[in-house]
């Protein structure tokens, strides 16, 4: 069971009743609801605790009091399910709110667990994160590229052309990944790696041919 922390302060010489909360939005990034929850960097104002408490229940969790007494709100025993949206969003807002996490293991076990999400707001951060000085958070981010190489292939390319060698580098890597495991047309990516490999980093440059002599491979198979 998780519990979500009621927190009891004064407000305008009021008493309110302070909870975490998800906010779900809607394609517009507008705020359409706010729905309790461990994790959650919103906020919820109630003016009684039992209002706190009826709100923590309908969410599915426990609740743990002011003073740090845990419980379940027996008035609440039918607890509502939310529909598929709203887990959507739940989900997708757990996982990106570790994204950015100081310790490096749970920002990267986030970054593989987005892409699971295969929209515009996880791509660009996979792209992002391939830039990354640390090893797995970069890892992690081409493993979640390349299991939409057909669909990302332009923005792949679009990569090789970074300021970061870092980013050009790991564009490189995804190349030979999605090459090996499979990609629709290998075509549009032999021109812009025949350009890579006059890169001004002696570390692309040595990628860019290993990548380059991989792909042109794949090219006469599939021409073949």
């Amino acid at each position: 069971m998780q519990y979500v922390a009621i927190k009891e302060e004064q407000q305008n010489g009021k008493t309110v009743y302070i909870i975490n909360a998800l906010s779900l939005k809607n394609t517009s990034k507008a705020i359409i609801q706010k729905i309790p929850h461990p994790l959650g960097t919103d906020k919820l104002v109630y003016n009684t605790i039992d209002e706190a408490k009826d709100a923590i229940a309908r969410a599915g969790f426990a609740y743990v009091l002011p003073d740090g007494q845990k419980g379940v709100n027996s008035k609440s025993q039918v607890i509502s399910r939310q529909s598929a949206a709203d887990y959507n969003e739940i989900v997708l807002s757990t996982i990106k709110s570790k994204i950015n996490s100081q310790n490096s293991n749970v920002s990267a076990s986030a970054i593989l667990a987005i892409s699971e999400f295969p929209i515009e707001e996880t791509f660009d951060i996979l792209f992002e994160k391939i830039g990354e000085d640390n090893d797995i958070i970069r890892k992690n981010a081409i493993t979640g590229i390349c299991r939409y190489g057909n669909i990302l292939q332009g923005r792949i390319i679009e990569a090789l052309k970074s300021s970061n060698w870092v980013v050009r580098n790991s564009a490189l890597t995804c190349i030979q990944n999605i090459t090996e495991y499979g990609i629709d047309d290998v075509e549009p990516f032999i021109i812009p790696l025949t350009q890579v490999c006059n890169d001004n980093n002696t570390i692309v440059q040595t990628n860019a041919l290993t990548t380059l002599a991989k792909v042109f491979h794949e090219y006469q198979n599939q021409k073949s």
